[in-house]
């Protein structure tokens, strides 16, 4: 009976938490295209009532992570777009850039600070000092990022277990010595070689070490784990800013502005 209970109770829990994303407003399935020397960016805004109006801005960060909001945009922008799928804005990049370098990353704000009000600054960085990894999930939605925060952590572990593995393994092989007897000793380059007597231990082999894998293979490991390990620490302090910066010129100049059904956001920025 407790078995029974405990189990319905946990999926009322997920059907309740499904239904609850279902029925929020949300931006799914944005990817962009050029498109006539312009960006086309399209998007659904899922979870929303039929014919209920949103506020859609547009953010684009470029590969230097400079924040853009830009001007010259048509489309499905702005205040009253109807919730649905396939929406489409055109940014014509030339009408603001002369001549266009590196890729823009846009994004989507639905309905003011929905988004960027939720993603954390750049003090995440010690939970990825901590976990490799862990900062990544308060920085950024971790369902829109190419590599997932899991595997920076697995690989990140990996690397650094290999490295023990690796140094567990490798043995120090002592010199070998030659018994007392008769050996060969000379050049037969330069002459004939000799047979004598050594009644002394004299050093035939040097001392060498046995690696696991290939040589100082515990090393690169070790090396690789912690460049990953850095790398991810660096790259949620840099996204912590970015938020920051966002919140700073893009959310606090918002304003209220009526629309057909409630009240939405509307950019008050000045250039």
């Amino acid at each position: 009976m407790f078995r029974f209970t405990y189990t319905g109770l946990i999926l009322l829990l997920g059907v309740c938490s499904l239904s609850g994303q279902k029925f929020k407003p949300h931006i799914e399935n944005l990817r962009t295209d050029l498109v006539d020397n312009c960006l086309e960016i399209r998007y659904d805004i899922e979870g929303s009532s039929l014919g209920q109006f949103h506020m859609v801005d547009l953010i684009v960060i470029d590969n230097m992570g400079n924040i853009i909001l830009p001007d010259s945009v048509t489309g499905d922008v702005g205040p009253e777009v109807r919730a649905g799928k396939n929406r489409v804005i055109t940014w014509d990049i030339h009408k603001e850039y002369d001549v266009v370098y590196g890729d823009f990353h846009p994004q989507i704000v639905l309905d003011g600070s929905e988004k960027y009000g939720k993603n954390g600054g750049p003090g995440n960085l010690f939970l990825s000092l901590l976990v490799p990894g862990l900062g990544d999930y308060f920085v950024e939605d971790y369902k829109n990022m190419k590599i997932k925060p899991y595997y920076k952590t697995a690989f990140t572990y990996g690397m650094l277990g290999l490295s023990l593995a690796a140094a567990l393994s490798r043995e120090q092989i002592p010199p070998v010595m030659g018994a007392p007897g008769w050996y060969w000793a000379g050049n037969h380059l330069e002459g004939p070689l000799q047979h004598v007597y050594r009644d002394d231990w004299w050093l035939m082999e040097a001392e060498k070490t046995d690696y696991w894998l290939f040589p100082y293979d515990s090393e690169v490991f070790l090396g690789i784990g912690i460049a990953a390990w850095l790398t991810d620490i660096i790259w949620v302090a840099r996204r912590g800013v970015q938020n920051n910066k966002i919140r700073k010129q893009f959310l606090d100049h918002i304003s209220l502005v009526p629309a057909h059904q409630g009240v939405v956001f509307r950019l008050a920025y000045n250039f």
